[in-house]
């Protein structure tokens, strides 16, 4: 299970599991109900998983396992906020959070104020949820537990960002960026180099900026994660426009539509196709920006992506307005 193969590990708990029952020991019955369930919530088995844990629930009170019952009930909040029933799931984190607090379990403790953050977050209550992460991070500080603190610094970056606040937030996303190289986390990793990136683009730090991305680019390259390379070709090749180098921003954006293919991430190979007929724009190719956009408009309604067919109609009503066409122009605005 902590290697991701949920197959072995179903296997093996579902193995385990009617031994455990004929032996009568209730322990191992709740454990195995326990990961089980986790396997199944990974899967998005949500209903298997809330029947393996309410059963595990009741063996933990039996045996009198409080490590295990918090353990359960933590896992339980995560089904309701799979279900987006996020008053049943803040319920459930609070319950758990007041029993790991009573075992003096600072981990848990962490844990499930950060999954309260993240209820804050859905809900838009920054205050609430930097509070939460605030006190988690505070708790992580005095463990030794490395893997727990970037994702709270994250998410205080990600509130610093939401409230404009970019110095705060290059902060958190520098520790974060430390911390995940210490555990050698390469998607942790490659996620806060973009952050970065972005704060240093809103600042208009564009040298510094292609440095993150193309240092980021080098680690989703590595882990050969192809959509988070064409994430960052295609912030690669916004830079190279910026600084009016259409040539290089061409090669960005052709690369990145690429790997879109691929991936078949028809959003974004819609956003390279926009890229490149705005190159067009600038060079007074009309004609093929036109078709480019065409193209681009057509993706944008199959992965009904509103925002970018708005964005696309307005840029093809701009084409028009060139070629003269003011009456055609007129249908898209």
């Amino acid at each position: 299970l902590f290697n991701d193969n949920l197959d072995k590990a179903e296997g093996f708990e579902e193995r385990a599991l009617p031994l455990f029952k004929q032996l009568h020991n209730m322990q191992g019955e709740a454990d195995c109900s326990r990961v089980l369930a986790r396997v199944h919530v990974k899967r998005d088995k949500l209903d298997e998983a809330e029947k393996l844990l309410e059963h595990a629930l009741q063996l933990y009170n039996q045996v009198q396992d409080a490590q295990g019952k918090a353990d359960v009930i933590t896992a339980l909040g995560e089904v309701y906020l799979k279900w987006n029933k996020p008053d049943e799931a803040e319920e459930l984190f609070d319950r758990a959070f007041q029993l790991f607090r009573q075992l003096q379990d600072l981990v848990g403790q962490a844990y499930n104020l950060g999954k309260l953050g993240e209820i804050c977050l859905q809900q838009n209550k920054l205050d609430g949820a930097e509070e939460m992460f605030e006190r988690a991070l505070q708790l992580l500080r005095e463990t030794q537990n490395l893997r727990s603190k970037p994702y709270n610094l994250e998410r205080l970056g990600e509130i610093c960002l939401q409230n404009n606040k970019l110095p705060e937030a290059e902060k958190r996303f520098e520790c974060a960026l430390q911390l995940r190289r210490q555990i050698q986390d390469f998607f942790g990793e490659a996620y806060n180099l973009e952050k970065l990136g972005g704060i240093r683009l809103q600042l208009n730090k564009l040298d510094e900026a292609e440095e993150m991305f193309q240092r980021a680019l080098q680690v989703r390259r590595q882990i050969k994660d192809l959509v988070g390379e064409a994430y960052n070709l295609g912030k690669l090749g916004e830079i190279c426009l910026q600084l009016n180098k259409l040539d290089e921003a061409e090669e960005m954006f052709e690369r990145s539509l690429q790997f879109s293919r691929r991936t078949q991430e028809l959003v974004n190979e819609a956003y390279n196709l926009y890229m490149l007929a705005e190159i067009r724009l600038r060079q007074n190719k009309l004609h093929e920006a036109e078709e480019l956009l065409v193209h681009a408009l057509q993706l944008d309604g199959r992965a009904q992506d509103s925002q970018g067919e708005a964005a696309v109609l307005e840029k093809l009503a701009e084409v028009h307005l060139r070629h003269n066409k003011l009456e055609e122009a007129g249908r898209f605005v």
